[in-house]
């Protein structure tokens, strides 16, 4: 392993990469065409100076608890007028008075029938028409949307609680008036974007229109709800473009392998987030408001994701500014790794190193790759932290390999680290892709292997 650091081209000395002293940053691969060498970016507009990212919504946690939807079961059953003492059937309605059609005409008041299956039955509450009767427990909580049906219930009393959850999922029973989950869920939209990596897992693209995924893609295996929980894993686009599919190949490589993937950005969409390593906060922000969502989402029954997800398991990393936008995340005790790619921490001061508690993966274009000299520099500084932190580098300039099949060496490794950290991979799919006799990186001369702290 070697160390080696060389001066910018002077087409790049105006403005240090990866939040330097200009702090601004541009790409030139923000679409999936091969590495040029090193080239200025010119992905978007530069990030300003100063100013503070705009992009995405503050982390909120996930929607607060609303109660849920009351739900009727449908429309109150009349069933006419009851003649002969034959009591009203259809469903009660949740959390409110039932009154079970038209009182008795001329029969015998309601005896209270079967309960209704899905909830309490009625309980001596209120009946117009009739005495009021006093059902007995009814079955717990039925699937989904069901409405409280199954048989003549009481046709006055309050119906006690036990509706299953909104949006049609199987819930836990219920003791009070709604489901066991009172939030709501928003169907994500496919993206109309056809990809896949050389994982076991076939790869969807998604869209939602959540407050907290709005501006990110969402890329994840196809096959939910099983054994299998998927790690989260966010990404901050080159020249912080909010396109979601400018490192498509690459986000659909990761997720095939098993991982909940989110690209800042939303499909083919324009502008740039604009960095200040002054504001870390506003750095990780977007990024953060995904893993918000996505944790909130693991936990409603009603979300498709629903206990899909591994929500202890959380990495983060991105390409050039999107680097950046991955060190704004490091002070999240969530995040159980972080790297950056093709990015670095030219004039970090002390204060950002200050935080950094968790592994760090720098993966560079060599010499040529203008963020080459402010990613040594982190290295050698995060290096004296004795945090582990691994250094692969290879001349063949900025965002290196990245757009190519599968993304590359570059995303190989990306891979093998999360296979590392998230999932435990001591083979050669993970650490021993990338430390040890069986690196094949470490004895290429092509490469600059370099490694501290590592267990």
């Amino acid at each position: 392993m070697r160390l080696r650091a060389v001066l910018y081209q002077a087409m790049a000395a105006s403005c240090l990469i990866a939040a330097g002293a200009c702090g601004s940053e541009s790409d030139t691969q923000d679409s999936d065409t091969p590495a040029t060498g090193g080239a200025a970016a010119s992905g978007g507009s530069a990030a300003e100076s100063g100013s503070a990212a705009t992009g995405g919504d503050p982390a909120t946690g996930g929607f607060g608890a609303t109660g849920g939807e009351a739900m009727t079961g449908g429309q109150v059953a009349t069933g006419g007028s009851v003649t002969g003492g034959t009591s009203g059937g259809g469903a009660g309605a949740i959390g409110g008075s039932s009154t079970g059609g038209l009182p008795p005409t001329g029969g015998a008041p309601p005896t209270g029938g079967s309960p209704p299956t899905g909830g309490l039955g009625g309980t001596s509450g209120d009946e117009t028409g009739g005495t009021p009767t006093s059902g007995s427990a009814g079955a717990s909580g039925s699937a989904g949307a069901t409405a409280l049906a199954g048989g003549g219930g009481a046709s006055g009393g309050n119906a006690g609680g036990g509706g299953a959850d909104t949006g049609g999922n199987a819930g836990s029973p219920s003791t009070g008036g709604g489901g066991a989950f009172t939030g709501t869920c928003t169907e994500s939209e496919p993206a109309g974007t056809a990809v896949s990596g050389s994982g076991p897992h076939a790869v969807i693209v998604e869209t939602n229109s959540d407050a907290g995924i709005s501006e990110g893609t969402i890329y994840r295996p196809a096959d939910l709800g099983g054994a299998e929980k998927y790690p989260i894993f966010v990404w901050g686009e080159g020249g912080c473009s909010q396109d979601g599919l400018s490192n498509a190949t690459a986000m659909a490589e990761i997720a095939s392998h098993g991982y909940f993937v989110i690209a800042d950005g939303t499909p083919n969409g324009s502008g740039n987030r604009p960095m200040d390593r002054s504001n870390m906060e506003a750095m990780g922000a977007p990024l953060l408001a995904y893993i918000d969502w996505a944790i909130a989402e693991n936990e409603k029954p009603c979300s498709a994701y629903y206990q899909s997800l591994e929500p202890t398991m959380i990495a983060s990393n991105g390409f050039s500014c999107g680097g950046l936008m991955a060190q704004g995340t490091i002070t999240d005790p969530r995040i159980v790794t972080w790297g950056v790619t093709s990015s670095g921490m030219a004039g970090a001061s002390q204060a950002f190193y200050d935080p950094i508690h968790t592994p760090v993966l720098f993966v560079e274009g060599g010499p040529s790759d203008m963020a080459y000299d402010g990613g040594l520099e982190g290295y050698e500084t995060v290096s004296s932290l004795g945090v582990p932190v691994l250094w692969f580098s290879k001349d063949i300039g900025h965002g290196g390999d990245l757009f190519q099949s599968d993304g590359g060496d570059f995303t190989r490794i990306n891979l093998a680290w999360l296979n590392w950290w998230l999932k435990g991979d001591e083979t050669a799919t993970g650490k021993g892709l990338l430390v040890g006799p069986d690196c094949p990186y470490c004895g290429d001369s092509a490469w600059e292997v370099m490694s501290a702290n590592v267990p």
